[in-house]
Parts: C-alpha cells; structure tokens; sequence
C-alpha cells in the first residue's frame, strides 16, 4: 500500500506538471517529433523567456530532453511513461476535426 501511495504522489506531481495549457502545448507539440526552441515558441505563442521557464520545468521533471547543436536546443520528449497520457489527450482534444469541442 505504501508503494501505490508513492506512485500516486509521483502520478498527481505530473498530472500537476501537464496541468498548465503552455505546457500541455508544447508536450502535445513534441509528440508529433522533436522541435528546436524557436519553433516551440511560435506555436505556442509566447516569449522566450516563458518558453525557457516551461522547458526548464518540464526538464527538472524527466518529462521532455534536448540535444545541443551550436546554439540551437532541439527538444523531445524524454520519458515512455509521459507518452501514452500525452497521446491520450492528444487524440482527444487537439487531432483535428475529430477532436473532441466545448459541449
């Protein structure tokens, strides 16, 4: 019982991670391939510096990984355990027309 309490603090903590609308973006984002930070930006609509905080989150998390080439960071998502979930609302709410809308 002590383990499934553990699991389930670790499994709040991520759905707590995900939570954020930028952050869900750029995971949702990353499932359909890796993206450098200027690419990640533009789609989500926000600052540099937001995007850095969002990254860094999500990296301080195991969520999401990069590669460095020079000075561009391209970004990915890092864990197996994320993807699925991801996937999930990915397939629900952001797929195109049969995604889900507002009822």
């Amino acid at each position: 019982m002590q383990d499934m309490a553990a699991s389930v603090e670790k499994a709040a903590r991520f759905l707590k991670l995900i939570a954020h609308p930028h952050r869900l973006l750029i995971l949702c984002t990353l499932l359909e391939g890796e993206r450098n930070v200027t690419e990640l930006t533009k789609i989500v609509a926000i600052s540099q510096t937001s995007m850095s905080n969002h990254l860094a989150r999500l990296r301080s998390e195991d969520v999401v990984d990069f590669t460095r080439e020079q000075r561009t960071l391209t970004y990915r998502l890092s864990t197996a355990n994320a993807e699925p979930i991801i996937a999930a609302l990915y397939k629900i709410y952001c797929s195109g027309p049969e995604a889900e809308t507002d009822k």
